[in-house]
């Protein structure tokens, strides 16, 4: 599972499992979003 929280104008998604973070990553990448989309401090 994932979660996610707001933080400022952040978005944290937190996972246990490396493989749900990437899926997330791939659906956001994915989708034609009107934000800009930088990941970071993916361990």
């Amino acid at each position: 599972g994932v979660k996610s929280q707001i933080q400022g104008d952040e978005l944290r998604v937190q996972s246990k499992s490396r493989d749900d973070l990437q899926a997330t990553m791939a659906l956001l990448k994915g989708k034609e979003l009107d934000v800009d989309l930088q990941f970071v401090n993916f361990r």
